[in-house]
């Protein structure tokens, strides 16, 4: 009987992306997937620094190791991702029933872990790689055949980020950029879609740093992957504001494989808030890009980030932050409260002096503003058509399927299982606050 693996990610894109590619690793070496940490022979909690509340998700289930090792002796428990790279050794002298600690540029080594752990070793690994004849990017194409596929796929494009953002670890735990061989990121689109993928997501912390000082770019990858592969939808994420260029804003002009949707995180609407944040862009130039992106794309979906409560925020700055919002009209926010996280400009030379209640305040105010207007898009929607690319079953049990619109809208809609993996042609009739209800066209 196999032994029995379970990894459980917190975070982001990027760290579920890694995930699949230790499934697959974990999978070459002969472990089946475990329904729970319970059953498991081998746990890895794959952690997530970027904001608090992940960080702190992480390490209080960095302390179950004990009761899953008293309820199922032998098991084996290993930390992985932006945790494991921040804290290194320290995770293994605070949690002394913690197996193993790898950073996320460590992933290939994986096979060669669980070796010095069968050792008798407690290894740890999270050197970072920032030289690109170094760095190991890991194919994430399954060995299965076509009725196992998978409808869309993320694809690693860069790693890593060379901004200097004054809030933010990435820099210190993902390390600097490192791009992908375009080569090889078509080649992996091309098997996707040999195994029934209709979409892609190229992923990276500054996608839109692809190929910089290497003769390429972001623009000219999707134009390779939409002309070379048999890929259907293209998306890409996250870009930095300062990055998107003319090129990339043609590209969503000409390609029509290439989404109308970007996630374009803003952060803040004042120009102070920003230089305090080192966002090396304003706000002008911020909305100067998005009437770009929908001059070339008429009803382009733009989706952001927001954080209140920055260093020094003002009531003033704030509601510029507002103004902005209202301005943009947004389909989708995720927006925090500012939490300062180690080793960062911030938290080293900034103080912390939004109260609480403030912050939280502010919070409820943004939500509110966003909500009212997602809600106001989505309805704005009803009686269209359009196409969605049919994903899975709806979660909640309705015997409805559930698909995503080229604007990267969810919408429900009644449909036989055998649509998932195939792009429906669909008729709007309800809104919801974060999704669409539909019907099959004709």
């Amino acid at each position: 009987m196999p032994k029995l693996a379970y990894i459980k990610t917190f975070g982001c894109q990027m760290n579920e992306h890694d995930s699949s590619k230790m499934r697959l690793c974990l999978r070459g070496l002969g472990f089946g997937e475990a329904a729970s940490m319970e059953d498991a022979d081998l746990v890895i909690l794959n952690t997530c620094t970027i904001r608090e509340k992940a960080s702190h998700k992480a390490i209080s289930e960095m302390g179950r190791a004990r009761v899953l090792k008293l309820a199922r002796p032998g098991t084996v428990v290993g930390v992985a991702g932006c945790v494991a790279q921040e804290m290194g050794d320290q995770i293994l002298e605070r949690f002394c029933d913690i197996d193993f600690v790898f950073g996320p540029d460590q992933i290939w080594r994986l096979p060669e872990i669980l070796d010095e752990v069968s050792a008798g070793l407690r290894p740890v690994h999270v050197d970072l790689i920032d030289d690109p004849s170094a760095y190991r990017f890991l194919d994430n194409v399954p060995p299965v055949t076509s009725h196992q596929s998978r409808v869309t796929a993320f694809v690693t494009a860069i790693k890593g980020c060379s901004c200097a953002c004054s809030y933010c670890i990435v820099p210190s735990v993902r390390g600097r950029e490192v791009s992908r061989a375009a080569d090889d990121i078509v080649g992996e689109c091309q098997r996707l879609a040999d195994i029934g993928t209709k979409e892609v997501v190229l992923l990276g912390q500054n996608v839109c740093a692809y190929g910089r000082g290497a003769g390429t770019t972001l623009a000219s990858l999707i134009a390779r992957i939409a002309k070379e592969t048999r890929i259907e939808r293209i998306r890409f994420t996250s870009p930095h504001p300062r990055d998107v260029t003319d090129e990339l804003v043609g590209e969503f002009r000409s390609n029509p494989k290439l989404m109308p949707h970007i996630h374009l995180p803003v952060q803040a609407g004042s120009n102070d808030t920003l230089r305090r944040m080192r966002r090396g862009y304003t706000r002008e130039r911020y909305l100067q890009v998005v009437r770009a992106l929908r001059d070339a794309r008429p009803g382009m979906s733009i989706t952001t980030d927001l954080i209140v409560g920055f260093c020094g925020e003002s009531e003033c700055e704030f509601e510029l932050t507002m103004d902005l919002v209202r301005e943009v009209a947004f389909d989708s926010a995720f927006a925090f409260m500012y939490s300062p996280r180690p080793g960062t400009e911030a938290a080293k030379n900034m103080p912390d002096d939004v109260p609480l209640r403030v912050k939280q305040r502010r919070l409820d105010r943004l939500l509110t503003l966003q909500r009212e207007q997602g809600r106001s898009r989505n309805e704005a929607k009803v009686g269209s058509a359009g196409e969605a690319l049919a994903t899975g079953v709806d979660r909640m049990g309705r015997g409805l399927i559930t698909g995503r619109l080229a604007c990267n809208r969810i919408i429900h809609f009644a449909g036989q299982e055998g649509l998932i993996g195939t792009i429906v042609p669909v008729v709007i009739t309800g809104a919801n606050d974060n999704s669409l209800s539909g019907e099959i066209a004709g």
